[in-house]
């Protein structure tokens, strides 16, 4: 059974654990922390400032390259009982386009794609952002992801729209679902 569960002091060498397998099996790296501590050797790994990030960005004390993108952010980490299989985020973003969204990113650890992970994620994501009664939801899908776009398709998310990224220079699709 998948929970969702804030990342904790305890959860310190579970964290170091994926980082590594991460790092041995390349990316897509998901949410932004593990992209951030994959590019930095593991022994050197600061949870600490990890728990700082996602207790900030949850307080809407946000970094200033993101201040006007990102009001705040919730992390969590995706558990199978007691293994960890990744991590999940839900952005609430600055915008004058949508009344209230939140934006899911999942990252699930290489050595447990392909099992349903993302998809129960998705579904545990969307009910923390109802919880917190926002009436929209949004994934951003890389076009070279094809297990995003079915998702997408399996949650009856609609195409909004295309861009080419500032970050990989890629086009990237927009998808929203209004929630209920």
């Amino acid at each position: 059974m998948l929970t969702l569960i804030k990342p904790l002091l305890e959860h310190k060498e579970q964290y170091k654990e994926m980082i590594t397998e991460w790092q041995q099996y390349g990316g897509p790296y998901a949410p932004c922390i593990i992209e951030y501590d994959c590019s930095n050797p593991v022994n050197e790994l600061d949870y600490d400032a990890v728990l700082k990030v996602v207790d900030d960005y949850g307080k809407g004390n946000v970094f200033e390259y993101d201040e006007d993108f990102v009001k705040s952010a919730d992390f969590y980490f995706l558990f199978d009982y007691n293994h960890l299989v990744g991590m999940g985020e839900i952005i609430y973003p600055v915008t004058d386009t949508y009344e209230s969204i939140g934006q899911i990113i999942i990252g699930i650890r290489p050595s447990k794609r392909k099992q349903g992970y993302a998809t129960k994620a998705v579904r545990c994501l969307l009910e923390k952002i109802k919880e917190n009664k926002v009436r929209n939801a949004m994934v951003i899908h890389d076009l070279s992801d094809d297990s995003s776009n079915k998702i997408m398709k399996k949650f009856n998310f609609e195409y909004d729209h295309s861009e080419i990224s500032e970050i990989s220079k890629q086009k990237i699709n927009y998808y929203t679902k209004k929630l209920r």
